[in-house]
Parts: C-alpha cells; structure tokens; sequence
C-alpha cells in the first residue's frame, strides 16, 4: 500500500511533542521548578490535549477492514506480534532501567512485569490499548455491522466507560477507539468543500471553548493527558483540526523531515521514555538548572538518541526485528543482519 505523506508528516511531529510534553512532565515532576509551573501546566495541558487522540485517529484513518474469519484472524495476529512483543521487551526494560537509575519518579516493582497482560507500565498503554483497539474494530467489521452505527456504538461505549467501573483493559478501550474511529470516519465520509469548512469553523469553536472552560475549572486543570467526559469535546474537535492541518502544509525541507521519521514513529515511541528519564538525571548531575536550557537539551538529546535507535533498526535486522518482528517470522533462512 503506498505510504501518505502527510500522514507520515503527522506521526513524526506528533511524536516530537509526545517527546516534548513528557520532557516538561519530568521537569514538573523534578524538585526545584516550582517557579516555572505556570508554562510547563499550561503547555503539558495543551500537547496532551491533542497527542494521543491525533496518534490513535492516524492509525483509524489508515485503517482497512478485513473480510472474512481467517483474514480477521491473520491480521489481528500480525497486530498482537507487532505492538505486544515490544510492549512486553520495553516493560522489562522500563523497569530495569528504573532500577538501575536514580531520580525516578514513578517507580515500577519487578512484580508489576507479572500482571502487564492486565495492567500496562507507564507509557506503553498506548500499545496495549490500540492494539485491544483493532480486535474491537475488526470484530464489529467482521460482522458487517454499518460504520455510522459503529460511530455511535464507540460514542456509545466511551459515556458508558465513564460511569461504569471496568476492568482497566475494557474500560480504556471503550474510552480511545472512539479517537481511533474518527480517523477511520474522516477518511471515508466525503462532504463538500461548502460543509468541511462551516465544520472546521464549528471544531474551531468548539475546541478553543473547551480549553478555556478546562482553565477555568481549575484544580488539576493541565492533566488532559486522560479522555474524561470533561475534556471530550477538546480532544474529539483537536483530531479534524490537527487532521486537515496535516494536510494541508506545504511539503518544504521540514515537512519532508518529519515524513521521513514518521515512518519510525514506533520506534521513537518506545525508546524516548526510558531516554528523557536518564537524559534529565544526567544533565541536573552535570550542573545544568535552568529551566529552558534544560528543556531544550533533553528534548533535543532524546530526539537524537531516537534517531540513533532508528538508524540501528535500519542497518541491523537484529535490531529492527525487536520493533517490527511480524515480517521476520516468514523468512527464517534470513541472516540476522543485513
């Protein structure tokens, strides 16, 4: 299937400001920047508002329902041994970098790695709540249920998600696949160039409501990071915007930049966590404090670290089979480097 470009545009931005807000939610977290709570609330508010829904609405919107039981089948295995076998690596190795590690802020036991099958660590939900993701959609596909009333189903099943006690794993499931169906639904629901732009007007509105009535609320108002029947509206409206954006930008030197690296976004995803946390440690030990010097180098470090890690899955089948293992299983006369 040939590659988006614009999509492509989008997962490599996004994924610098999935780098950059959990920069600023270290430093926030780290002792001695109480000073700077205002910027890094209001920014951390803002990126978070817009990342995760943007990320799950570009996989919907590249996805492409399957016929049949065992097409069904196949595809949800090539899903479970893409994002479950770098889920399950990427825990251990969390965690054992957290051991390792001083300063950290949100400490993982070595137990926690025996319940990941119902509990996620830390940022690797993402994974293990899209993939639980394709399971839902597909199923609902395989019994040809119409995708407007799919749409109101994951509507639906996101309210019920938020009254109903569940089971971590259903209950944020229910909560993103709406995210991820919106994708699905702006690629394939065509409206005239007349009714995108009286909607985009409508999204812009809306959004920018949201975000000042979030302000105003007040107490934790910058954790946006979850999908909560308070901030809904701000985080559904972000995804046609941030969408048609994407979009429509010129494709000069820096568009052609993060295209290129969002076909990596996977592995920029993975590796940046554990990354911004050694990274920050190293930096305060080496004396640097402030504040915007620190956020730069950290950010700009991890995004370099990230980089090295792509190259190395490029070069080295070794490294790429960790990332993307689905597409080794069928070739086992292949040498384990390129």
């Amino acid at each position: 299937m040939k590659r988006i470009t614009w999509v492509d545009f989008g997962k490599g931005i996004t994924i610098l400001f999935v780098v950059l807000v959990h920069v600023l939610e270290g430093i926030f977290k780290t002792p001695g920047y109480s000073n700077y709570n205002g910027i890094t609330k209001t920014s951390m508010a803002i990126i978070f508002t817009f990342i995760m829904p943007v990320f799950f609405a570009l996989s919907g919107y590249l996805y492409h329902p399957k016929n049949g039981i065992k097409n069904y089948g196949r595809e949800i295995l090539k899903k479970a041994i893409n994002l479950l076998f770098p889920y399950m690596i990427f825990s251990v190795i969390y965690v054992m970098l957290q051991h390792v590690g001083n300063s950290v802020h949100d400490l993982y036991s070595w137990n926690s790695l025996l319940y990941i099958y119902k509990m996620p660590i830390g940022y690797l939900w993402f994974l293990y709540i899209l993939f639980l993701i394709f399971v839902l959609v597909g199923f609902f596909n395989l019994l040809h249920v119409n995708m407007y009333l799919q749409g109101g189903i994951y509507l639906l099943l996101f309210f019920i998600s938020q009254f109903v006690n569940f089971p971590y794993f259903l209950a944020q499931t229910f909560t993103w696949t709406i995210c991820f169906y919106m994708g699905y639904l702006i690629n394939n629901i065509k409206i005239e160039n007349r009714g995108k732009k009286i909607l985009l007007i409508a999204f812009i509105v809306i959004f920018f409501i949201g975000i000042v009535q979030q302000y105003f609320a007040g107490g934790n108002w910058y954790r946006t990071n979850l999908l909560t029947k308070s901030n809904f509206l701000t985080k559904l409206t972000s995804i046609p915007l941030i969408l048609y954006l994407f979009s429509r930008l010129p494709k000069n030197k820096l568009f052609k930049y993060f295209e290129k690296y969002g076909k990596y976004s996977l592995i920029i995803y993975l590796v940046h966590a554990p990354s911004t946390s050694i990274i920050r440690v190293i930096l305060i030990k080496l004396g640097i404090s402030n504040y915007f010097l620190l956020v730069f180098l950290i950010t700009v470090i991890t995004w370099y670290v990230c980089l090295f890690v792509c190259l190395l899955a490029k070069k080295f089948t070794i490294f790429n089979f960790l990332f993307s293992p689905y597409k080794y299983l069928n070739f086992h006369q292949r040498s384990i480097y390129r």
